[in-house]
């Protein structure tokens, strides 16, 4: 290879690696928020990426559409997310849903639920 091809390659290289460290970051960094953080904050969330928190009620399958709410017990965010459901997902447990907010609701790209917290597990997960 020639040297101005190898810089060439180089270049490219080194750009594909910061582009794909900079978009790993800024979905590693998003924030933790609660249902009753999101109601106070006066739409400062739309268009953000968020890890939202809560407890799941209201679950509703459709095919590969989920959608159900996340509560803290004080406020409610209504969540919708496509793709397969997770074994583990039910009303009562602990969720964390990864995704932008869209109006007053936020649209899922990732499901992580929690396990059960306490002695005793539901005998569904027995």
């Amino acid at each position: 290879m020639r040297r101005k091809n190898k810089l060439l390659v180089t270049t490219v290289g080194i750009l594909v690696l910061l582009a794909t460290l900079g978009a790993t970051s800024m979905n590693a960094s998003a924030a933790f928020v609660s249902p009753t953080k999101v109601s106070e904050s006066d739409g400062a969330y739309q268009g953000e990426w968020v890890n939202l928190e809560g407890v799941v009620t209201d679950l509703e399958v459709d095919g590969e559409t989920i959608t159900f709410a996340v509560t803290d017990e004080n406020h409610t965010v209504p969540v919708v997310y496509e793709g397969t459901v997770p074994d583990t997902l039910q009303d009562g447990r602990v969720v964390v849903a990864k995704g932008q907010f869209e109006g007053d609701r936020l649209v899922a790209n990732k499901l992580s639920v929690r396990a059960h917290e306490g002695e005793e597990r539901p005998e569904s997960t027995r």
